[in-house]
């Protein structure tokens, strides 16, 4: 039974890391169409880009909100209707509104103010506020939210933009707008972190490097080792979240991570009914053999640069392990970091973060090993507690990005 649980979460990890890899492939040849263009009404998608985000507006920002649309433009549309929603209620905010598909005249006016502005006059509907440019507009949850933040923000309107709450299981009420990036990366970092597969796969290195009693190469390979995972997770993860912020506006990838969280939050509620303290079920005992066999060959090693190359190695195929064991969260994180309309650096910022609270129980582990050549299993403890908290939390997530995406973007 636990061969055939570990053949199907290999064939999901496949499955899903191919989709993750082609559709960006395929999405790419169409990257300059990502809105609808300003001279070809047929090519038209929903991907929103946002220029000088983290500009605050300054008093000597012009008070008045610049959009430039296209007649025929469903999302040019969508937008437009959301403006007049707010300048119903809020009758202070000016909007000029310049239709550039079939006017000489203001599609020279979007250019020229495009190049005042210092951005590239590429596609509708675009939408100029203060020291912002918001190009393209998929839907209100994922777009609407910052335009209306901006709006408020440029004409000082003390208004909330939505109430952002849910209901998580047996906790109650969460108001989402009150949690903030930082917080989620905690959360979703140190619970990614308790995994009996990175666990395991580090106990067992750190008794093998014991056992030789040679502390200088316990430091050295389990400084490489730490440092090889934390890189190699810090890729897979960059992946995903390049692939996200490009299909971040194509609703279907959205649904589809959100179920992938929905099954993973499910086996994570299973695993806590059916736990077995330090057991990885996604690998069985022969390949478990196979990376301590390899363990051991590291350890024996006199060469340096070979010591180096077999450490390397072995951290990819752990963490290769690894992603299949908790590939819920990272697939969520990085859809949570890609529906935010942040800086490409920050969104890097923060995957680093999490990196490091990933392997946050890890290096403590380590530390001590290196220090009083033993080693203590920290998930023994808190293993099975987070495996319920984390189920819970990641079910919420997944539900969230299904129906309420926009409740994610902060």
């Amino acid at each position: 039974m636990t061969n055939k649980l570990s053949k199907f979460k290999c064939q999901l990890f496949f499955v899903f890391t191919l989709l993750i890899v082609l559709l960006p492939i395929k999405l790419s040849f169409a990257a300059d169409s990502e809105v609808c263009p300003i001279d070809d009404p047929l090519q038209c998608t929903e991907t929103t880009t946002v220029s000088n985000n983290d500009s605050a507006h300054t008093p000597d920002c012009e008070k008045v909100v610049y959009f430039f649309y296209g007649s025929e433009c469903p999302h040019c549309s969508e937008e437009e209707k959301m403006l007049d929603d707010l300048v119903a209620k809020h009758p202070e905010i000016i909007v000029r509104r310049f239709e550039v598909w079939h006017s000489k005249e203001n599609q020279d006016f979007f250019k020229s103010f495009a190049e005042s502005k210092g951005f590239e006059p590429q596609a509708v509907p675009t939408t100029v506020i203060g020291h912002q440019v918001f190009k393209g507009y998929a839907s209100y949850e994922l777009s609407g939210v910052e335009i209306e933040k901006s709006i408020y923000d440029l004409f000082d309107i003390e208004a909330s933009v939505s109430e952002k709450s849910i209901n998580v299981p047996f906790y109650g009420k969460i108001e989402i707008a009150k949690v903030s990036l930082p917080v989620i990366t905690l959360v979703l970092g140190l619970l990614d972190g308790f995994n009996p597969c990175a666990m395991w796969a580090l106990v067992a290195l750190i008794t093998i490097l014991i056992a030789t009693g040679d502390k200088k190469k316990i430091r050295l390979v389990g400084s490489i080792f730490l440092i090889s995972s934390w890189l190699i997770y810090y890729i897979f993860m960059a992946v995903y979240l390049n692939a996200f912020v490009l299909l971040s506006a194509v609703s279907i990838i959205r649904m589809l991570i959100g179920m992938v969280a929905i099954f993973a939050g499910g086996w994570y509620l299973k695993e806590f009914f059916t736990y077995q303290p330090g057991v990885c079920k996604v690998t069985n005992s022969k390949q478990q053999a196979s990376l301590v066999k390899r363990m051991k060959r590291v350890a024996e090693g006199n060469s340096f640069w070979l010591i180096v190359l077999g450490v390397i190695a072995l951290a990819f195929s752990v963490n290769l392990v690894e992603m299949m064991c908790s590939i819920g969260l990272p697939a969520v994180y990085a859809q949570i970091l890609a529906v935010n309309n942040i800086s490409s650096s920050m969104r890097y910022l923060y995957l680093a973060v999490y990196n490091t609270l990933y392997m946050l129980d890890d290096i403590v582990v380590f530390i001590i090993a290196a220090v009083t050549m033993n080693y203590v299993n920290l998930n023994h403890k808190y293993d099975r507690a987070m495996k319920l908290i984390g189920g819970v939390l990641i079910i919420a997530l997944g539900l969230i990005l299904i129906f309420k995406p926009g409740l994610l973007s902060f």
